[in-house]
């Protein structure tokens, strides 16, 4: 080790900015690991049970435990990724509490979802992987996806945490953490099929030097096939390389890659009400059906980033650290979707066409540094940070005809129960709007974590200043494009606090009260304001009371924790002074005086009571109010946010005798009743439900450890998710905007370590 930093100060580069020590490391693991000829010497570090996170540094970007933390943090590491057969994020998430998923669906394109009643997936373009932001989502489809494959782990905030990121939701936001090299690296190659008829295989492979000074990793996937949906087939690859190299003994830098690309067709469709939500006379269509065109509807994209991270260590107290990271997207969505409600006859569907295509870049760094000293009795971990990022984006979006269903132009109706492709449509686009802008942000904040006897203090503040500029274009399907419009700038600057107790008993419990703020940039300009002025950023502002228990008999982690979560000042319409705004004064003006609250209570546990039996449970009460709006949906829950949710996994490994490396694991999810708003309906149409109904899923696997009885280091998986098929509808906007969440899914792999 003389080679490396000292045990005491060094860090596992896989951790997002280089600054977390990691307890269940797998290098930790690998120095208690018995000899390379033992036949069972990677035992420890296949999935017989899941090993709880500790530490991250999601939440306060330092090593702080998360049981210390005076903040709800759930962390998805990669053993139950993999025992879960996890895919994609929204997989990921399915036994995390406060966490309401597929808010667009069973779709192939991107991962949305909601946190504690707010967005917080691809589409708000507010994830960040290792930390720094994913690049704003230009045009309607063009969001960065990163295959989960390449992910260590992910940390999952609840809450504001501005202080940290800059702006925000308020509801919480997903940190994604690379894999990166690490000393004495298992080398791992997984072939899969799945139930739909698509072919995989992945390989996780790494070296370096025997001093350590020089290590490398290699990861990539490839998936080919068919979808949930009928026709509609994917083909899917990355490769990611990383590579570590030990400048001193005190200072690393890490080299990141990463390389990904989509071609086929997209999962993603826009389905009636009628014959979804409720049945028409011939009952519900399939949740396979495609209502689209096979040689039209298409999904491509490309990602791929590149970046470092970068760590000195002054001393034992002092440690400067570095992220910083370039990231592309672009990507052409092309479908047949909806055009109105189902007919009358309850199963013909008339349709129009919807393209988009665009890319987006950003660039982001952050410093950050961290001390480690006393005061008296007080021991203070002090972190100082500055981080910049700047966003561009381009799109266009083509629309068909779409005014009059029968117009020739558009595709033929389709009937959704006995679907009959008609090729492609006659004439398109009708119309194309084309958009851009840039975006950027710089921040400067601090953070003071004060370890006093059993108590632990936390105050933060940041204060960011954030620029944006953007730019429309209206064009005729012929080309003929009006003028561009004038560039609409919006410069603005906040400032979020945050502040958190706990106290940690020799017992394990830790009781906490904590207190967040987070801000965003409105979406109005200064022309919807009445006296000119630019708004200010709508504002999160969360109590949260909890308590965390950390039991010293087996590995567990327990968080009970409640909270009161508002967002303020956004824009609403100025309905009492009837003033007019806009480019030609003919709209109404707006004002900042909207109001949103969740209130909520959960319950978490991820915990490994026995030797190979792991247990995740979560449970959500949440009431949402739109408290204030000036719109008719005032004082009415929020769509996608179930006043109840629940979720509970076991995973159990036999230990020995007959069925000695067998395991089996079964979950169950519980999703309540949702309010059906959005801006097709305006007001509840007569005739339609409320309510988007509550539904149960099913979930299981099986796996056999082969190594447990042979020299094959080889496990074997089969994981069922949906195992009743059960057709489920997770979110409708309108009586033609309706999506049904993902079917049954059967994964079956085999995965090769040595």
């Amino acid at each position: 080790m003389s080679s490396h930093l000292p045990r005491s100060v060094w860090r596992p580069a896989s951790l997002p900015l280089a600054i977390v020590l990691s307890l269940a490391s797998s290098a930790a693991l690998a120095d208690e690991a018995p000899a390379a000829d033992d036949a069972r010497t990677l035992d420890a570090v296949q999935v017989n049970a899941y090993r709880v996170t500790t530490h991250t540094s999601g939440a306060t970007k330092t090593d702080t435990p998360i049981a210390e933390t005076a903040k709800s943090v759930s962390v998805i590491a990669r053993e139950e990724l993999d025992a879960r057969g996890v895919v994609n994020l929204n997989e990921a998430m399915r036994y995390v509490a406060g966490v309401v998923l597929e808010s667009s669906g069973s779709d192939n394109r991107y991962d949305d979802f909601r946190i504690r009643g707010f967005n917080a997936g691809s589409e708000s373009g507010q994830m960040t992987v290792d930390g720094l932001r994913a690049p704003p989502p230009g045009s309607a489809w063009n969001r960065g996806k990163i295959d989960t494959w390449n992910i260590e782990r992910v940390e999952v905030l609840k809450g504001p945490s501005a202080v940290m990121y800059g702006q925000v939701a308020p509801g919480g936001m997903v940190n994604q953490v690379s894999k990166t090299p690490e000393p004495g690296q298992r080398q791992v190659l997984q072939l899969g099929v799945d139930g739909h008829g698509t072919w995989s295989s992945a390989f996780d492979v790494g070296a370096g030097t025997e001093d350590g000074r020089h290590l490398a990793r290699l990861v990539g996937r490839y998936a080919d096939g068919d979808t949930q949906i009928d026709t509609v087939k994917q083909k899917h690859w990355f490769l990611a390389p990383s590579y570590t190299f030990q400048v001193a003994d005190k200072t690393r830098l890490t080299l990141l890659g990463y390389y990904q690309k989509d071609e086929g067709g997209s999962t993603y469709q826009f389905l009636p009400m009628d014959g979804t939500l409720i049945p028409t006379r011939y009952g519900y269509m399939k949740n396979t059906t495609f209502i689209g065109e096979p040689e039209f509807d298409t999904w491509n994209a490309t990602v791929w980033h590149a970046g470092w991270l970068f760590e000195h260590a002054f001393n034992e107290h002092w440690t400067f650290n570095q992220s910083a990271r370039h990231m592309h997207v672009d990507s052409l969505y092309r479908g047949i979707v909806t055009n109105g409600a189902l007919n009358a006859d309850g199963r013909t569907q008339a349709r129009r066409q919807a393209s988009g295509l665009g890319d987006a870049d950003t660039d982001g760094i952050d410093n950050r540094l961290v001390g480690k000293f006393s005061t008296g009795a007080a021991e203070h971990t002090l972190l100082l940070g500055a981080d910049w990022r700047h966003g561009d984006q381009t799109g266009s979006r083509l629309q068909g005809p779409r005014a009059t269903p029968t117009d020739p132009r558009n595709p033929k109706p389709i009937d959704i129960f006995n679907p009959v492709h008609t090729g492609l449509p006659a004439g398109f686009p009708d119309s194309i709007g084309l958009s851009g802008g840039k975006t950027s942000q710089t921040g400067v904040y601090v953070q003071d974590q004060i370890a006093l006897d059993k108590w632990r203090l936390a105050f933060g503040g940041r204060y960011d200043w954030f620029k944006d500029e953007s730019w429309s274009q209206s064009c005729t399907g012929a080309g003929t494009c009006q003028p561009r419009s004038a560039t609409t700038r919006l410069k603005n600057e906040a400032f979020s606090g945050n502040a958190g107790v706990l106290y940690a008993f020799d017992s394990g419990f830790s009781p906490y009260l904590s207190y967040a703020e987070s801000f965003e940039p409105s979406t109005r300009t200064a022309l919807d304001s009445f006296d000119g002025k630019a708004f200010d950023p709508t504002r999160g502002k969360q109590w949260e009371v909890g308590v965390k228990y950390q039991p010293a008999s087996f590995d567990g982690l327990f968080t009970l924790a409640a909270y009161d979560l508002r967002k303020k000042d956004d824009t609403i319409p100025d309905t009492d002074h009837g003033n007019v705004c806009g480019a030609g004064g003919i709209t109404a003006c707006y004002i900042s005086a909207g109001e949103t609250r969740v209130r909520g209570v959960e319950l978490e546990a991820r915990i490994t009571p026995l030797e190979g039996f792991s247990v995740i449970g979560a449970l959500s009460r949440m009431d949402s109010e739109l408290v204030k709006s000036g719109t008719v949906w005032e004082g009415k829950d929020l769509a996608m946010v179930p006043d109840w949710m629940g979720s509970l996994w076991g995973d159990y490994t036999f230990q020995s005798g007959a069925l000695e490396g067998f395991s089996l694991a079964t979950g169950l999810r519980y999703y309540g009743p949702t309010l059906i708003v959005g801006s097709s309906l305006g007001t509840i149409t007569s005739g339609y439900p409320e309510n988007i109904p509550s539904y149960t899923l099913w979930d299981a696997a099986i796996r056999f450890d082969l190594s447990r009885v042979t020299d094959a280091n080889v496990m074997l998986s089969l994981n069922i998710g949906n195992i009743a098929d059960k057709r489920y509808v997770t979110t409708c906007t309108g009586t033609s905007s309706c999506w049904y969440g993902t079917g049954r899914t059967i994964t079956a792999n085999a995965r090769w370590y040595w």
